[in-house]
Formats: structure tokens, C-alpha cells, sequence
């Protein structure tokens, strides 16, 4: 077994154990189970003390949990104290946009354990929280370089002053017969309207009154798919 981080004493043996386990195997999509957790720990076989180790590390800030999934751990400093990063960092792909194709909940746009990721170097991208990433199905954005398969990266909205005309936009809309569709496209706000341009020379504008668009992310990066 490695040695041991040398740490404050706020951490037992087993919750070291258990976060160095997290800093060698945590990646982008994957996290190590309770039982592989346990045995890192010497813990055992028994749950329910892993359970009360991550409940302790996560009241003293080391990882972070999600309720519910007992694979969605995140772990935000090592055991020696100093926040845990590296060259990396993931966007959780979470489905699929294109023609009348849903896009998931804001939930799971938020959710940082989806079960695909997209693994990114610091570098390609400017914002590095809030970030997500869907594959496009559909042609509308070729000549925007953006084709049909290809991966495009977006930074979460939160508000409409966080989006200008041009940008490239993931946006759900509600059509005259109220059914929701989600697209991507360049944006633009005209004249108390929203134009949601393809770039395409065979395809026309789409227009919308602002309260039936609801922006989910603008692109940062568009992942091409070769051959």
C-alpha cells in the first residue's frame, strides 16, 4: 500500500487512506465505488463505514457528495490540505441536441456526475466551472464548422447579459402548438424578437418572442469528429 500523505490531525488514518485512494483514481467519468473506497481504507467490507468516513470528509471540506448516487464524489482537497487539480478538466456530456431533440433537465445540465465526460486540457477553454457538453445531430451549423456528430462545449447562462448577438447558443424553444423543441444557433435579439439563425445556405431564420427561448449555455469549443 502507498504511504501516507503526512496531514493535520483534524484526519483519521482511514479518511487519508481514502482520499489519497480519490487522488490516484478519480478521473473525468469515473469514480471508484464504496466497496473499492472501503477496502482502500482497510475498512472492510461494511458500508456503513465508508458512509460515515465521506459524511465526516465532507463536513471538514475534502469532498463533496451527491445525494442519492453513491458514485458522485467529488474531491476538492487532498489529505495534506492543498485543493486538489490538475491539467484537466471535464464536461459532463449530457445528451444530444438537434432536430426537436429534448434537451435534458437544468438538473442535469448542472450535474457534475454525468456518466460520460469530455475531458479537456486548462487551456482550450477560457471558463472552467458551469461547463457542459452536448453532441449535435443535424447540419443547420455547417458553416459555422460545426457538423453533424461533433461535440460542442458550453458555458452554463445564468442571465440574458451573459448573452450577445452571434453568439452560438443551446436553446429549448416552444413552438405555436406549445410543443418544446431544443437547437443550436446563433443568436441575436431584434427589434423585441429573438432571430435564431442556422448557418446553412439552404435554411431560414427562426423567430421567437424572448419568453418562449430560454438560453441553456453559448459554445466555447466545438470538438470536430475527423473521417
Amino acid at each position: 500500500m502507498p504511504a501516507l500523505t503526512v496531514v493535520a490531525d483534524e484526519l483519521s488514518e482511514h479518511e487519508v487512506r481514502v482520499l489519497d485512494h480519490l487522488a490516484r483514481t478519480l478521473r473525468p467519468g469515473f469514480c471508484p465505488s464504496r466497496e473499492e473506497l472501503s477496502q482502500a481504507a482497510g475498512l472492510g467490507a461494511r458500508g456503513y463505514h465508508i458512509t460515515n468516513a465521506l459524511k465526516d470528509l465532507e463536513e471538514k471540506g475534502y469532498v463533496r457528495l451527491a445525494p442519492g448516487r453513491s458514485r458522485a464524489i467529488a474531491l476538492l482537497r487532498r489529505a495534506d490540505g492543498r485543493r486538489f487539480s490538475n491539467e484537466t478538466i471535464w464536461a459532463p456530456l449530457v445528451g444530444q441536441i438537434g432536430a426537436r431533440a429534448p434537451l435534458p433537465a437544468v438538473g442535469q445540465l448542472e450535474n457534475p456526475f454525468a456518466d460520460e465526460a469530455i475531458e479537456l486540457t486548462r487551456s482550450l477553454v477560457r471558463e472552467h466551472e458551469d461547463v457542459f457538453a452536448l453532441r449535435v445531430a443535424g447540419s443547420s451549423m455547417v458553416d459555422a464548422l460545426v457538423n453533424d456528430g461533433d461535440i460542442v462545449v458550453l458555458k452554463a447562462t445564468r442571465s440574458s447579459e451573459e448573452i450577445k448577438n452571434g453568439d452560438m447558443v443551446a436553446a429549448r424553444v416552444i413552438e405555436e402548438d406549445g410543443q418544446e423543441a431544443a437547437t443550436l444557433k446563433l443568436f441575436f435579439l431584434e427589434d423585441g424578437r429573438v432571430r435564431l439563425q442556422p448557418a446553412h445556405p439552404n435554411m431560414l431564420p427562426f423567430y421567437y418572442h424572448p419568453s418562449r427561448v430560454h438560453v441553456y449555455g453559448k459554445v466555447v469549443l466545438v470538438i470536430r469528429q475527423v473521417g
